[in-house]
């Protein structure tokens, strides 16, 4: 057991999270609201908008499409904004949250600096801490493709495989069926 401060702080944090005491477990992103227990609840107005970024990305849209996307639907950024930068939908696409999990110790300061945490033993994950807005499935080819470095036609550097794993389909997105159907509003998109 580590005995420094460090190592104290960081077990009592781990422990807290794994009872599922931990505020940070229930901190609120696009897409949820806390409930009257201070658990996380699907915000159907924003959970839409969630849907319809990782319906996007899965049917080969870029980032930057996907921005343009939101702009022309009059959807504003979780800050109110027009324009929904790339670095937002990217965290959204990255988030484990919209699938229902929780992970403490994602990052970590080293030298007055924010990184990564490579050390599986700090992190902390609880699996359907709340409801989900998408499926995990759906959260992991998001992933892979993100992962893949692959890029829609439109910024003209393209892979031979839009999905970064293996598949040659460039046709509508073949993923929308593991979407979470109760937080598609009929019409919506």
């Amino acid at each position: 057991m580590d005995t420094t401060r460090s190592g104290q702080i960081i077990a009592g944090l781990q422990r807290s999270f794994r009872s599922g005491k931990s505020p940070k477990a229930s901190t609120v992103c696009y897409g949820y609201k806390v409930d009257q227990k201070g658990g996380l609840k699907i915000y159907p107005d924003e959970a839409t908008h969630v849907v319809y970024i990782f319906e996007r990305f899965a049917a080969g849209d870029s980032l930057g499409k996907i921005s343009d996307a939101l702009f022309l639907l009059d959807i504003s950024s979780p800050t109110g904004k027009e324009i929904w930068s790339k670095e937002t939908i990217s965290k959204i696409l990255s988030n484990e949250k919209y699938a229902g999990d929780v992970v403490l110790g994602k990052t970590q300061v080293r030298d007055g600096v924010q990184v990564k945490t490579t050390d599986p033993a700090i992190k902390t994950t609880l699996k359907d801490h709340h409801p989900s807005i998408i499926l995990s499935n759906y959260l992991i080819e998001s992933r892979k493709r993100r992962s893949a470095g692959t890029i829609c036609e439109r910024d003209r550097r393209i892979k031979k495989e839009p999905y970064g794993y293996g598949q040659n389909d460039t046709t509508e997105s073949q993923y929308p069926a593991q979407i979470k159907s109760s937080c598609i509003l009929p019409g919506q998109y």
